[in-house]
């Protein structure tokens, strides 16, 4: 049952990998600010601020997304990189996603602190706080979400030997 169900997910994922590399900066910048939208509202949930807090942290939350575009459109095409990548995947190639994935992350989370300190010092610590949690949880769903539809790399070569 389990290869049936990595079989589904390859061959989603060859639909994927063929729609990605045909996606443009157009359709990634929309998808990035959809999916923006969508953590706004869960931020609104997850965050819950009032008065001239809320005016600042709205301020700060609304620079923290548009500078992040950047980012999330970066990651995307590195999942984009990744997918092309294992029908040929050598040392340096996995190295070179390697270090793009840390370098990608490792950006989003001096953002992260840089907006964590910039809400504290306008609202209080608590709310910092609030939206560094509410933030963490999204990435790590997202993540996850992204990461359950894709197989691993081994997984990938397992299934390509049985074939």
């Amino acid at each position: 049952m389990k290869i049936k169900n990595l079989l589904v997910v390859l061959l989603c994922m060859g639909t994927t990998s063929t729609s990605f590399a045909q996606t443009s900066d157009a359709e990634a910048e929309a998808i990035v600010n959809l999916l923006g939208v969508q953590k706004k509202e869960a931020i609104a949930k997850l965050v819950p601020v009032s008065g001239k807090d809320s005016v600042a942290f709205w301020k700060l939350y609304n620079d923290y997304q548009q500078k992040n575009l950047v980012t999330a459109k970066a990651r995307m095409k590195l999942y984009e990189k990744t997918a092309q990548s294992y029908g040929n995947m050598t040392p340096a190639i996995a190295d070179s996603l390697a270090t793009k994935y840390f370098a990608n992350r490792y950006g989003q989370e001096k953002s992260l602190e840089e907006y964590y300190n910039k809400i504290k010092a306008a609202t209080n610590a608590v709310i910092a706080f609030e939206f560094y949690q509410a933030e963490v949880y999204l990435l790590t769903q997202i993540r996850a979400h992204i990461m359950q539809q894709i197989p691993t790399y081994g997984q990938f070569q397992a299934v390509s030997k049985k074939n």
